[in-house]
């Protein structure tokens, strides 16, 4: 059952990375250095670095680093923009192999990886349909507070990872619908 648990939380926390990538892991490591994640082992692990000091100075300093460049220069907001696809899939890959590497052996820590790399990338393709809805403008603060709630869901209730892989699915597959949409007429001038 604690699998179950962590592939749960695992799918849910990458899948948000690709929306905002450090809440998430903020939010992780939180749990995990508190000792609250439920139903799966995180201490003990070999990613046990993963919720040591260092890395909670290091996520302090990235943090840091986005609210500096979202919110003082326009052309720094466009570098955030730009940096905001490597970052939610690393943190997407590594949170999920943290996740289940206290459940599985380290040959399956692969498949994690690439699993977490995928649903990053679908939270992020889900990010930009949510942009485009916006008129191209980022939620913004909405959306953060929206994924600090999720992400807490995620390590207090793990079933709701793969509730949450429903939902993206559902609003991936909108925004596939809504680009093939707002494209349709321009392929005729082509």
């Amino acid at each position: 059952m604690a699998i179950v648990w962590a592939i749960g939380v695992g799918i849910g926390l990458a899948a948000l990375a690709g929306l905002r990538p450090l809440i998430p892991l903020a939010v992780f490591i939180l749990f995990a250095r508190l000792g609250w994640a439920w139903g799966f082992k995180v201490e003990g692990t070999p990613m046990d670095w993963f919720h040591s000091v260092a890395a909670v100075a290091v996520l302090l300093a990235l943090i840091i680093l986005e609210i500096i460049l979202t919110r003082t220069n326009r052309s720094l907001a466009r570098a955030d923009t730009r940096l905001q696809l490597p970052l939610a899939i690393i943190i997407g890959a590594l949170v999920f192999v943290a996740i289940l590497s206290g459940e599985f052996s380290s040959n399956w820590r692969w498949l994690a990886l690439a699993a977490g790399v995928v649903l990053a990338l679908l939270g992020n393709y889900v990010h930009t349909g949510l942009a485009i809805t916006g008129g191209g403008k980022d939620p913004g603060p909405a959306l953060d507070f929206t994924v600090v709630i999720l992400s807490v869901l995620m390590m207090l209730v793990p079933p709701a990872g793969y509730l949450l892989l429903l939902v993206v699915l559902w609003l991936a597959l909108r925004v596939r619908r809504l680009k093939r949409m707002k494209y349709k007429g321009l392929r005729v001038l082509a």
